[in-house]
């Protein structure tokens, strides 16, 4: 596969920049956010004698086509620190939804408006999950399947995993698990079947649950350090992806999480995976102080079980544009616009990749 990856745009995210998302839905294919999170300066200052420190955020919501000729963002949220965020796949009551993290440990839902001809951000709902830990990753249910009440799995710092049903009348807890002895960075769901899930966390585990049988928890121990991204395939039943510390990303068969496909080495270690939405078996991944990585999924023969799709991943293209920590990526879903950001020198990339 020969891949071209142009940059095209770049900004100054102002804080530190750890997560874009492009919008989905269509009309909306062209909006896009950025998350920040930065230390109060004035607590950085004190540095251990404050216990509790300030972390802020910031959301940006941007307007970007491929004509677009500089970034200029149409809102700026004042928040908390971002740790993560997420637009649902399928409308929800009529709108498109953001849901985003902090580091308060709010869960806080956007739902995307239209007034006087610009777009605009209006916080719909919000709930605290715990007045001491930061909520670090989310995942919706309705990736794959619209729902009327999706779901939302969302992991925190003190190791815990929950499951919120989203309603008209509020955000209600369905299923909460101490999960991990540290961190539990990621936290998704099996698109497939939606009582399935996935945790990953700083004790190295990578663990499955059923809500329909809560006691019945999968742990797998094969990652060599902390599992801090977990992805599933909406256009493949049983094929999961994660990512860690200890550099590399693993291909799993969801039917079967005692050991995995394969391995690949990226070079470091992995924030976030992303499958392209229309070129199947290629993916996008951040790869902290190892920049970005464009990976594809090579041959469908020698799987342990039909159905999983691939068997190995390949390296085809890096991105070395920033200059800091590999956080945040995304594929715009319309056209060949991917969308990179980069914490400590807070930029964020809007580039382009042509597959061939």
């Amino acid at each position: 596969m020969a891949v071209t990856w142009k940059t095209l745009l770049r900004w100054n995210t102002g804080y530190s920049a750890d997560s874009v998302e492009w919008c989905p839905l269509v009309p909306y294919q062209d909006v896009l956010v950025c998350g920040t999170y930065q230390l109060d300066k004035k607590d950085e200052d004190q540095g251990e004698n404050n216990k509790k420190q300030t972390r802020l955020g910031r959301i940006y919501l941007f307007v970007i086509d491929e004509n677009s000729k500089e970034l200029c963002p149409v809102q700026t949220i004042d928040t908390a620190g971002v740790l993560d965020q997420k637009w649902c796949y399928h409308l929800v009551q009529d709108f498109p939804v953001l849901v985003a993290v902090t580091s308060e440990g709010y869960i806080q839902l956007y739902r995307l408006r239209s007034a006087d001809g610009s777009l605009k951000l209006e916080l719909w709902q919000e709930v605290l999950i715990g007045e001491s830990v930061l909520a670090l990753s989310l995942d919706w249910s309705s990736n794959k399947s619209g729902s009327a009440e999706p779901m939302l799995v969302v992991s925190d710092s003190a190791g815990a995993v929950r499951v919120l049903k989203v309603a008209e009348t509020g955000l209600r807890e369905i299923f909460a698990r101490q999960a991990h002895g540290f961190e539990a960075w990621v936290a998704s769901f099996n698109y497939w079947n939606t009582d399935v899930f996935y945790s990953g966390g700083d004790d190295c585990l990578f663990k499955g649950y059923d809500r329909r049988a809560p006691d019945a928890v999968i742990t797998n121990k094969s990652h060599e350090a902390g599992v801090t991204a977990i992805r599933g395939d909406v256009e493949s039943e049983h094929r999961i992806l994660t990512g860690s510390y200890d550099e590399k990303v693993r291909l799993w068969d969801a039917r079967s999480l005692k050991s995995c496909i394969s391995e690949t080495e990226v070079g470091g270690g992995v924030w976030r995976l992303k499958w392209h939405p229309r070129a199947k078996g290629v993916v996008l991944a951040a790869c902290m102080y190892g920049g970005f990585r464009l990976l594809r999924l090579e041959g469908d023969g020698g799987m342990r079980s039909e159905g999983a799709g691939g068997r190995q991943l390949h390296a085809v293209c890096e991105y070395r544009q920033h200059e800091s920590i590999a956080y945040g990526a995304d594929w715009n879903h319309r056209n060949g616009l991917v969308a990179t950001c980069s914490f400590y020198d807070c930029r964020m990339h809007i580039g382009e990749i042509l597959l061939e």
